[in-house]
């Protein structure tokens, strides 16, 4: 049985990683976006990756709500 890894975060955002290259992201319990990572081998190498993906996520988002002011 596989196992999942779920990290949150504010505004109710988690990101479950299933142990291999997938990561789901879930916003108030609903799955809204995917990405992979081929690179992740552990639980840690997994947070960095999806601190890093969501990190990259809202400094687009806040450049697309500049770009619309």
């Amino acid at each position: 049985m596989k196992s999942y890894i779920r990290f949150k975060y504010e505004d109710d955002i988690e990101i479950e990683w299933n142990g291999s290259a997938t990561f789901n992201v879930f916003n108030g319990g609903k799955n809204v976006n995917c990405f992979t990572d081929y690179g992740c081998k552990t639980m840690e190498q997994a947070q960095e990756s999806a601190d890093e993906w969501l990190g990259e996520q809202l400094e687009e988002e806040k450049l697309r709500n500049a770009d619309s002011n």
